[in-house]
């Protein structure tokens, strides 16, 4: 049996954490999060095309928040992906198109709605906390009443949800009518993760918008709980609906709680909340393990595995964490967006100016 933490850290982990700015709640996890008695092994790992298509998806929960508008990131991928600029390793946004971009009417939640013609998917982004005003939100952990008469929601999430509603509606519709996909995907970090799940509440007890064909996925990921057990009876009835109307296959869902990651814990379940995922999938050391039904709740899993050689390795992201999702570091993501958005992207020279920046904290562009 192993922990992550029993992984030397590489000199370039130790930098990487060293540099740390972001809260990755891995106090919250020492103080709220309870270990299950399940034992995970090899025989629950994901395989590898999942972990390769949530670190996909991933990449578009992650841009969401970006402070540089979308469209400007799009029309200059081919320039930001270099090596250093912030969609370095962001692949799956080339070539899409956005549908709409926007931020909420209330405490301005950012939101984008993307088409990928590679693989005839309608993508709805959600972002987590990136201001104090949503933090604000965060901390109402109170409820109040779901419209659908079933149980309780989150109020704070409620509040940002209700903010982006019409617009988000708006714009899959928009997406559905210009693109015809065969699926449309919900995805979201952290707060933008249970923001997804409110959304899709709406989408499956509502014909207008999920057509018939169009398949639903949500893939979130460190996303806390948004909803009491009376709520999240409702979302599975109406999952169970869908599918019996649309196939089997018509419905997937992917929420996965990272390795010390305290915010899956929140808010706590003795305040009656609890997790929408059934099944959700738990990452560590670079990899995806699914996790049985019995054990929703719990944010932390130990790993038992059977190739001893694994203690020799260097685990990805040994301290775990909110912001390692995907095997990627977000902290780095969001210095190099801020980067860019102080080198005034929308001016002409923001190129020279960004690569002044990169030369300031001793980067180069190779």
């Amino acid at each position: 049996m192993f922990s992550s933490t029993s992984y030397n850290l590489t000199e370039e982990q130790r930098r990487m954490y060293a540099s740390e700015k972001l809260e990755n709640f891995r106090w919250i996890s020492k103080i709220v999060a309870t270990y299950s008695s399940y034992t995970l092994t090899e025989a629950d790992l994901a395989p590898e095309s999942l972990y390769l298509e949530l670190a996909e998806l991933g990449q578009f929960a992650e841009v969401a928040y970006s402070a540089v508008p979308t469209q400007f990131l799009l029309d200059n991928f081919d320039k930001l992906k270099k090596p250093g600029y912030p969609l370095e390793h962001y692949d799956a946004l080339s070539h899409v198109t956005l549908v709409d971009s926007f931020r909420g009417s209330f405490a301005a939640l950012p939101v984008y709605v993307v088409y990928r013609p590679s693989t005839n998917q309608l993508v709805v982004s959600v972002s987590g906390t990136s201001s104090a005003k949503h933090a604000l939100q965060d901390l109402r952990v109170l409820k109040t009443p779901h419209p659908s008469d079933r149980g309780s929601v989150h109020s704070g999430f409620w509040a940002l949800y209700q903010g982006i509603r019409s617009s988000v509606l708006r714009a899959i519709r928009q997406g559905i009518t210009s693109h015809s996909p065969n699926e449309l995907v919900l995805t979201g970090h952290s707060m933008g993760g249970s923001i997804c799940y409110l959304l899709g509440i709406d989408l499956l007890a509502n014909d207008d918008y999920l057509v018939p064909r169009l398949r639903l996925k949500l893939a979130v990921f460190g996303c806390p709980r948004a909803g009491d057990a009376e709520l999240v009876n409702y979302f599975r009835e109406q999952v169970a609906a869908f599918r019996k109307r649309e196939g089997v296959n018509s419905f997937t869902e992917y929420s996965v709680k990272g390795y010390n990651d305290g915010v899956p814990a929140l808010p706590p379940t003795r305040f009656g909340y609890r997790h929408f995922c059934q099944e959700p999938i738990y990452t560590v050391g670079g990899k995806l393990y699914r996790t049985p039904s019995t054990e929703s709740e719990h944010a932390l899993f130990r790993v038992l595995s059977d190739n001893n050689a694994d203690h020799n390795k260097v685990a990805l992201f040994p301290k775990g964490g909110h912001n390692y999702y995907n095997g990627r570091d977000l902290e780095k993501f969001a210095r190099r967006i801020n980067w860019l958005d102080k080198s005034m992207p929308t001016k002409d020279g923001w190129e020279e100016r960004y690569s002044d920046i990169l030369k300031k904290h001793g980067l180069s562009e190779s």
